[in-house]
C-alpha cells in the first residue's frame, strides 16, 4: 500500500467508481467547492492503481475538515480507510491542525464506527441542503 498526493482529475475517475458517493462530473467540482482554501488529496495505491482518496481542506488556521473520500468497493476491508485517516491527522497536525474535523451520516455505518474508534467525538447533528441528517465530529489534533 502507498499513500501519495493526487489531483483531482484521477479523483474524479475513482470517486464515480465508488457507488455510494452521488457522481460528480467533472474535476472541477473540487476546486469549486474548496475554492482558495489550502488542501489536502491524499491517494492510496495498491499495485500501482488508486484505489482510494481523502481530501480535506483548512477552514481556519488551525481546523481541517475533512471532506470526502471513499475506497473502491473491491479494496474494502483492507484497512486502506483507516491508514488514510491517519496519514492525514499526521499530515495536517504536522502543518500546525490543532483539529480535524469531518461530517458522515448514519448509513456509513463502517465510516462512523471508524471516527469513533479513531478518537473523534460528535459534535452535533443537523440537515445539510438536502435535508440529510449530518452527524458532525471533531478530534482535538495537540493542545
Amino acid at each position: 500500500m502507498k499513500i501519495r498526493l493526487g489531483n483531482f482529475a484521477e479523483v474524479c475517475a475513482l470517486h464515480n467508481q465508488i457507488p455510494e458517493l452521488a457522481p460528480i462530473a467533472s474535476s472541477d467540482y473540487f476546486s469549486t467547492r474548496i475554492g482558495e482554501s489550502n488542501y489536502l488529496l491524499l491517494v492510496c495505491e495498491l499495485d500501482g492503481r488508486a484505489v482510494a482518496y481523502k481530501l480535506g481542506y483548512w477552514t481556519g488556521a488551525e481546523y481541517f475538515y475533512s471532506w470526502l473520500g471513499g475506497v473502491h468497493p473491491n479494496y474494502r476491508q483492507r484497512g486502506i480507510a483507516k491508514a488514510l485517516l491517519l496519514e492525514q491527522e499526521a499530515q495536517v497536525c504536522e502543518l500546525g491542525a490543532k483539529e480535524i474535523r469531518v461530517k458522515s451520516m448514519n448509513q456509513y455505518t463502517s465510516m462512523l464506527l471508524m471516527l469513533i474508534s479513531q478518537g473523534y467525538e460528535i459534535t452535533g447533528a443537523g440537515p445539510n441542503a438536502k435535508g440529510e441528517v449530518k452527524i458532525q465530529f471533531a478530534k482535538k489534533l495537540s493542545d
